[in-house]
């Protein structure tokens, strides 16, 4: 994620929707990319079932241009037909090859649900495509990304395009040292001297520390650790990495990304590695209801 070309919004035009069309729009400006908003039209869609796509796309454009900034950028309106949301939007990624996709959180019925589908969660975890979900109204650049960090490999893509993201602002690090459930500790802060050169590694500049990056070591559990730590420091995007293992819990974001992004009340961005392979599709969805659409 050196820099944005392409971006490909996956949007439902909910009227929630419109901040993620409002953040693709100002990432799209920021970085002089394309723009791609994409729909799917199903069966059974009361506003817009009945419609031809190309009325359908007039309506995408007309949410893109009433969104500011819009005119001032390429962009390019998709309607599609299908069954489910997540090949739709799987297919289209696959073909365009976006830099980032930006997708919407929406709450209905009092129930926290992602307007996520399945398969293009998988196209963030097979194809390393940045999946940014947004939560906030944007009011500007991002400017306090907070970035949590185990120190692996996967840690590095997100220190990066945290910088990308929020050139001008500062970088805080974060690293959760997981005790074992069974010590029952509580949860503290650690001195971060013995983890320096771990953050270090991280960065570009051995110097960084001393001047535009901050760091922080805690105990305890990593998703309610990390959930506590952008609330108290009332960051506007959380950048994580993907654990993407083998395994029922972790097929799909990895258990403590998976877990962190209901509690977040930030934007997040997912970056990670490639699996070596993918879970179905069925069991995709079993673990992720919330994602049928």
């Amino acid at each position: 994620m050196a820099t944005l070309r392409r971006i490909l919004l996956a949007t439902d035009l909910e009227p929630k929707s419109d901040r993620a069309m409002e953040r693709a729009v100002r990432l799209a400006s920021q970085f002089g990319a394309e723009l791609t908003a994409l729909h799917v039209v199903r069966d059974g869609d009361r506003l817009y079932g009945a419609m031809p796509l190309h009325h359908v796309e007039m309506e995408i454009r007309r949410h893109l241009l009433a969104t500011p900034g819009a005119a001032g950028i390429a962009t390019r309106a998709v309607a599609v037909k299908g069954e489910a949301v997540g090949p739709q939007v799987a297919g289209y990624a696959e073909t365009w090859q976006p830099d980032l996709v930006v997708v919407g959180h929406h709450q209905r019925d009092g129930v926290t649900e992602l307007f996520l589908p399945a398969t293009a969660e998988r196209i963030a975890i097979a194809d390393e495509t940045p999946l940014l979900i947004v939560r906030a109204k944007p009011l500007g650049p991002y400017a306090r990304p907070l970035v949590p960090v185990d120190f692996s490999e996967r840690s590095r893509p997100s220190v990066a395009a945290a910088r990308l993201l929020a050139p001008d602002g500062r970088l805080d690090l974060l690293h959760v040292f997981d005790v074992p459930a069974i010590a029952h500790p509580p949860a503290t802060r650690l001195d971060t001297t013995e983890f320096a050169d771990d953050f270090r590694a991280l960065l570009d500049d051995a110097e960084a520390i001393d001047r535009t990056v901050t760091v922080e070591v805690r105990t305890g559990s990593p998703p309610p650790q990390i959930v506590a730590a952008a609330r108290d420091g009332r960051y506007d995007l959380v950048v994580m990495g993907s654990a993407r293992r083998n395994g029922l819990s972790r097929a799909v974001l990895g258990s403590v990304a998976h877990e962190v992004l209901d509690g977040l009340p930030c934007d997040t961005l997912i970056t990670g590695e490639s699996p070596s392979t993918n879970a179905p599709a069925a069991v995709l969805a079993s673990l992720m209801p919330w994602a049928k659409a």
